[in-house]
């Protein structure tokens, strides 16, 4: 999943937990997977971060 595709989904998920009394079991399923893509955009923008300073450091 690309980094647009995953903020997408974080900010769908987020109004979804803010926004209605879910199951326990329903609300641990969409922690998990806001952990799990919240740690993929992480590494999406350390990568883009690298790639900067790699492209600053190369003038």
């Amino acid at each position: 999943m690309d980094f647009e595709k995953a903020m997408g989904r974080l900010t769908e998920i987020s109004a979804k937990m803010n926004s209605s009394e879910l199951p326990l079991e329903e609300s641990m399923k969409l922690y998990a997977e806001a952990v799990r893509l919240t740690k993929e955009c992480r590494e999406y923008i350390e990568k883009a971060k690298l790639q900067v300073e790699q492209l600053e450091a190369a003038e």
